[in-house]
């Protein structure tokens, strides 16, 4: 099992990249470093100062420069005899638009691949978010937010979403039918008989009642995206289509001051599979499992082996290639049964060292069974 002598903690982000980090490898080299300690580097948020709220833990962060940086910025420190421990990240991931895993869960709800990927009490005891996931970060009440207009239906090429400032959530594809088909009878009466965009918009509003569930999973997605595309391209080219969708849009977005004009919004929210509210109410109804109290980390099942599987594939790989030679586990304790997965990663990364990170109460003591089965190579 390989021990580094000397590590040196870099904390990369957008103003302290790879390329960047390439002007100090000779001066780590001086001092003696053994190994480069990087934070996380996996795809985070977008302007992620951390990189702890990772989307997407199959690929390396873009903004630092992907993995093409990163192979270069490590070779540059194998010639200098050096190495790279990585710090990883498998208690949570951001609950945040570009979390598409997680954005795929409040599109299908159970038909999608990820319903079971994330820490979430579907069956909470209250009503109201049973089957959905509570989104506490409205700055103040639901109706308060609703009425003035701060909550919005809007749409893209990506879809239909909800949209509060920069919070953005994908709707439940299964509501897109009723969106689209308001007022469809009135808009039929402005085209001519047979208008042949009106045929194709009305042929995906039908492939929308019947997409497959997640039985036939590749069937299902294939299809969403699919009629997702045909929608946008006749948005995109038929103008009638365009000005029936922004005039619907409108109409469900409702008149600030005027709350029986938001009914339409109102309807169309309890209908999706995430629950908007007020942030401070995440302290009392909260039904997934975050980091700590933060909002806006969402907790993962790791013990699941397909969870486990799904998230460390990238990491993996990447020790088999040699560009990582240790990890640093990230408050592992947050996991379900941590000598579990020190065992599933000392399975799957046998030469490696790893270290993990706990935070210790005044009379707690680590765990000592964590070091059974060559688990560590030392603990924080």
């Amino acid at each position: 099992m390989y021990i580094p002598a000397s590590t040196y903690r870099i904390q990369f982000n957008s103003a302290f990249p790879f390329a960047s980090a390439q002007s100090i490898v000779s001066y780590l080299a001086e001092l003696g470093i053994s190994d480069v300690y990087a934070s996380p580097i996996f795809q985070s948020r977008a302007g992620s100062t951390h990189g702890y709220d990772v989307v997407d833990p199959g690929s390396i962060n873009q903004e630092l420069g992907g993995e093409e940086g990163l192979r270069q910025l490590v070779d540059s420190l194998q010639k200098k005899l050096m190495g790279w421990i990585q710090d990883i990240v498998p208690n949570h991931m951001a609950y945040d638009g570009q979390n598409k895993m997680l954005m795929d869960v409040l599109e299908s709800g159970p038909d999608s691949d990820y319903y079971d990927s994330f820490d979430v009490n579907w069956n909470h005891s209250y009503l109201n978010i049973q089957g959905r996931i509570l989104a506490p970060f409205l700055g103040d009440f639901y109706n308060v937010c609703l009425e003035q207009g701060q909550i919005q239906l809007k749409y893209d090429e990506s879809g239909l979403s909800i949209n509060y400032y920069n919070l953005k959530l994908p709707l439940n594809i299964n509501t897109y039918y009723p969106v689209f088909t308001h007022n469809l009878k009135k808009f039929k009466q402005k085209l001519k008989k047979g208008d042949p965009d009106y045929i194709r918009f009305l042929a995906a509003l039908y492939t929308l009642r019947s997409i497959p569930t997640k039985v036939d999973l590749l069937e299902r997605t294939d299809q969403i995206a699919f009629v997702k595309e045909l929608l946008w391209e006749l948005y995109s080219h038929s103008t009638d289509i365009h000005q029936f969708v922004d005039e619907t849009i409108a109409q469900f977005n409702g008149i600030p001051e005027d709350p029986g004009s938001f009914d339409l919004l109102d309807r169309l929210l309890t209908e999706q599979y995430f629950n908007l509210t007020f942030w401070k109410v995440g302290a009392e109804e909260i039904n997934y499992r975050r980091f700590f109290t933060i909002n806006e980390l969402i907790s993962l099942r790791i013990e699941d082996r397909e969870v486990f599987k799904r998230t460390h594939e990238l990491i993996f790989r990447l020790i088999d290639q040699g560009i990582f030679r240790g990890l640093r586990i990230d408050h592992i304790d947050g996991l379900y049964d941590p000598g579990e997965y020190l065992d599933r990663l000392r399975e799957k990364a046998k030469d490696a060292y790893i270290v993990v990170e706990k935070i210790l109460e005044a009379d707690e003591s680590l765990r000592r069974n964590w070091l059974s089965k060559g688990r560590l190579a030392m603990n924080l």
